[in-house]
């Protein structure tokens, strides 16, 4: 007789959503009828479920756990697993999934929703920046969803073309574990994956958008600008130079150097080499060949249009670095859902605050607020300054200024307050150790030195436990002092 599943109320909800199951699926869905069944239970996964179980079919796909090296782990990328990582998307986000209930369930209190550059640098800095106040970072998958392109371009009929790419992204979907397995970011697919039409209709007006406002077309091209601008170095290097075949690297030395210098084909071929080896999101050089060619895909998320759309589902403000989307934002903030009006204009100037303690925000830091409960604490906090810091025009570049100065000040403020806490510390000490001599002098002329160590501990405890409670009460008198904390570690 086969073993029966059993789902505990306080054991954790087999959604994968990081609670107990009485706080989370019970009422909701029968999960000791669907694992004994045998059904199909990824439909009933939660976004933090879908998220963990697809990190776990591309361990396997590759075989994370038989890979010591990075030249094993580089050569992991065949054809047959890039496929299977296609089809665990399939799996786990399937054609027939009701999107609306599974992004209704991503709402939560404060969530943001990043559409802007997704390439790893960049990213990065911005989940760690707004995990301090937000619920939830929302990202977009930047694996293309198979069905949504033709079958010339479909990953799962055409792998081979999808090798250095599905490189790039497992590397995205592996830097970001840690932060999916603490509940803070989370990995959803859009609407547009699903309904063909709907994406056509969103190119359009995009378009059509673009091309009548002169505003946005600036914008644009001041983007495209400095995005290309800002990593044009890097990905040249890593495309025309890193990615040419050895031959032809060595024809164009021969060519070019003509006996010019003493520099060696054979010196340019080891550094090359070199950076081709340390890079982790490069695959191999070029090869000469049918089927030879490399598909390389840039994502900014999604386009407003479906952003829009997509946070209205998840309960989300916008979030972005590009200056196309925050004009796009601003100019239809009055159709904007509420929690975007409040937390876009704070998030812009946020995201743009070039204080050094903000750039030293890691994983763990993150993880206290959440584990001391002052994750709303801090979010009223910088509310409250946000409020006393924006000018009347939320989206004005100024804003951003006004809200470093107010924010550095509050910090100071927390700063000084600490310096007091042990200063008073100091003096309180003292003064009782001194007092605490003069009234034992008759005990030390008898020999009870014990005695005296005892009465100067207890002399002492009443202000030393005073001066705990300040301490352990700073943080929520202060809440800046998070940030202090920070400049601390650093």
């Amino acid at each position: 007789m086969s073993h029966k599943i059993k789902i505990g109320r306080n054991g954790p909800c087999p959604c994968g959503g990081g609670n107990k199951f009485k706080f989370c699926c019970e009422g909701k869905v029968d999960w000791n009828r669907v694992l004994n069944s045998g059904e199909d239970y990824n439909r009933h996964l939660s976004i933090r479920g879908r998220n963990l179980a697809f990190i776990n079919m591309i361990a396997d796909a590759l075989q994370l756990n038989s890979l010591d090296k990075i030249q094993d782990y580089k050569a992991a990328f065949t054809p047959q697993a890039v496929r299977k990582i296609h089809e665990a998307i399939m799996v786990v986000w399937p054609r027939n999934i009701d999107l609306v209930k599974a992004l209704n369930a991503a709402k939560s209190s404060v969530n943001g929703l990043y559409v802007g550059d997704y390439r790893n640098e960049v990213i990065f800095k911005g989940i760690i920046r707004h995990s301090v106040y937000a619920t939830k970072i929302i990202l977009i998958d930047p694996f293309i969803y198979p069905t949504s392109v033709r079958d010339e371009y479909n990953p799962i009929l055409r792998p081979e073309q999808y090798r250095a790419q599905t490189l790039k992204n497992v590397n995205f979907w592996l830097a970001i574990a840690p932060w999916i397995e603490a509940g803070i970011v989370e990995v959803i697919r859009t609407p547009t994956d699903f309904d063909h039409k709907l994406m056509w209709e969103s190119l359009h007006r995009q378009r059509k958008k673009f091309e009548e406002s002169k505003e946005l077309k600036s914008a644009l091209d001041k983007s495209v600008e400095e995005l290309s601008g800002k990593f044009r170095d890097k990905e040249a290097f890593r495309h025309l130079i890193m990615s040419a075949p050895n031959e032809y690297l060595k024809q164009e030395f021969e060519e070019l150097n003509q006996g010019k210098n003493d520099v060696s084909f054979e010196d340019i071929l080891k550094y090359v080499d070199q950076k081709r080896q340390e890079d982790l999101d490069f695959l191999e050089p070029a090869t000469y060949g049918k089927d030879s060619g490399q598909m390389h895909i840039y994502s900014t998320g999604a386009s407003y249009d479906i952003a829009k759309l997509t946070a209205e589902l998840t309960g989300s403000y916008l979030v972005t670095d590009i200056l196309s989307k925050w004009k796009e934002i601003e100019l239809d903030r009055d159709s904007q859902n509420a929690i975007n009006k409040e937390w876009t204009p704070f998030a812009k100037a946020f995201g743009g605050l070039d204080i050094k303690f903000l750039n030293n925000i890691e994983l763990h830091h993150a993880l206290t607020l959440r584990k001391e409960n002052r994750l709303e604490g801090l979010r009223v906090f910088l509310r409250k300054v946000w409020k006393s810091a924006q000018t009347s025009e939320h989206f004005d570049e100024a804003n951003t200024v006004l809200l470093a100065d107010e924010l550095t000040e509050e910090v100071k403020k927390a700063e000084e307050e600490w310096k007091k806490i042990d200063r008073d510390l100091l003096k309180w000490f003292g003064a009782e150790l001194s007092a605490g001599l003069l009234s034992a002098e008759p005990l030390i002329s008898s020999g009870h030195v014990s005695f005296l160590a005892a009465a100067v501990v207890s002399a002492s405890a009443i202000t030393f436990g005073l001066n705990k409670a300040e301490r352990t009460a700073f943080p929520k008198r202060y809440p800046a002092a998070f940030f202090m904390n920070i400049k601390d570690d650093a």
